[in-house]
Order: C-alpha cells, then sequence, then structure tokens
C-alpha cells in the first residue's frame, strides 16, 4: 500500500476549510469564524476501518446551528420568509469543493499519492 505524508490529506482539508469559510456571507455574525474554528483538518478528515480516508465540510458546526439555513435557505420556510436578505441558496460548502483552489489542492493531492505509488513499485521490482 503506497504511503503519503499524513500532512497532505489535512493540507487538502485546511484549503476546503479556508474557501468554504471565505465564502460564507459576511453578515452572519460569527458564522465564519465558526466554520474555521470547527473546521479543523483534524475534525474534517476521518478514516473507515479499511483505511480509506472522507473529508468534510461541517456548513453548521455547534457554535453556528444557522449556517444550514445561510447555506441552503430552502430548509426552512421561516428562513424563507425573513428579512435578513438571505432569499437565495449560497451554498458555501459545495462552492468551495468546486473553486479552483480546492481542485488544484486535489490536484497537488493526487500527484503525491502517484509519487507514493510509483516509489513502491519501483522498490517492489527491485526487490524482484
Amino acid at each position: 500500500m503506497a504511503t503519503v505524508r499524513p500532512q497532505a490529506l489535512k493540507d487538502l482539508a485546511k484549503t476546503v476549510r479556508n474557501v468554504g469559510s471565505k465564502l460564507a456571507p459576511r453578515r452572519t455574525g460569527n458564522l465564519r469564524n465558526a466554520l474555521r474554528s470547527y473546521n479543523t483538518p483534524e475534525r474534517m478528515v476521518k478514516y473507515d476501518k479499511s483505511g480509506d480516508a472522507k473529508i468534510t465540510f461541517f456548513v453548521a458546526p455547534p457554535q453556528a446551528k444557522y449556517g444550514k439555513w445561510w447555506n441552503d435557505p430552502n430548509v426552512s420556510g421561516t428562513v424563507r420568509n425573513q428579512k435578513t436578505g438571505n432569499k437565495k441558496s449560497i451554498n458555501y460548502g459545495s462552492k468551495a469543493w468546486k473553486s479552483s483552489e480546492v481542485k488544484a489542492a486535489i490536484k497537488k493531492y493526487v500527484k503525491e499519492v502517484g509519487k507514493s505509488i510509483a516509489q513502491e513499485l519501483r522498490e517492489t521490482i527491485r526487490k524482484g
């Protein structure tokens, strides 16, 4: 199994966190700060029993549970009818995944995984 720096996936998670919190609306009080402080790489990156990794960006961390209504106001009729101005979906979580910054970070991570696999194959072939 190829060995990739454990920090490589955390670097990707940091990029997702930074872009996602930057895309969150400004006039929501502490939402941006809550997103940045809650979405730590340690919390975002989880491994299952087989060792496969999963990155999760939390759009509504405990300190800002209302984040889900700012991300997508269609989850609540109360939010749809409110006067704060968020009448359309912001989807900062989804937009982060589609951003050029995150795509570049994913590309960098995949390149590192590829190098690790190639190195392991070379070592296996040398051992014969």
